[in-house]
């Protein structure tokens, strides 16, 4: 899987505000629970409720915001009921600030999702003939 790298320079005034909010997000527990848990699938707000031990709420204040920042991807997921959800992956690679003469710089790589028709098709599916 290739790595898409945002890579800026000394930090302005639009960098500023992506470092703060960069580093806001990633201060909070939960946020940072759900990009380790969606780190290797897609979950849901339910899952991820579960796993980080917070309510729903808790989950899609936390990933809307991590959204916002584009270091979680959200897809629609159909069950094989036909209801629709949400799922969450994260897309946060690694993010690495340095500080120089000039100021802080900042570099948010992010993973590429490759998530396409044929791969919700082929999820639900298995979820059809799953257990």
């Amino acid at each position: 899987m290739g790595e898409e790298s945002d890579t800026s320079g000394a930090v302005g005034t639009g960098e500023t505000d992506e470092l703060a909010s960069v580093a806001a997000v990633l201060d909070d527990p939960h946020a940072r629970a759900i990009l380790v848990h969606t780190a290797r699938a897609a979950l849901s707000a339910d899952d991820l409720a579960e796993r980080i031990d917070g309510s729903r709420s808790t989950v899609y204040r936390r990933a809307r915001r991590l959204v916002e920042l584009d270091l979680v991807a959200e897809s629609r997921e159909i069950d094989p009921d036909g209801n629709h959800f949400t799922t969450y992956r994260a897309r946060l690679d690694r993010v690495t600030i340095d500080l120089d003469t000039d100021g802080f710089a900042i570099d948010v790589d992010r993973r590429p999702i490759e998530d396409d028709a044929v791969d919700r098709l082929n999820r639900l599916f298995e979820r059809l003939n799953g257990p």
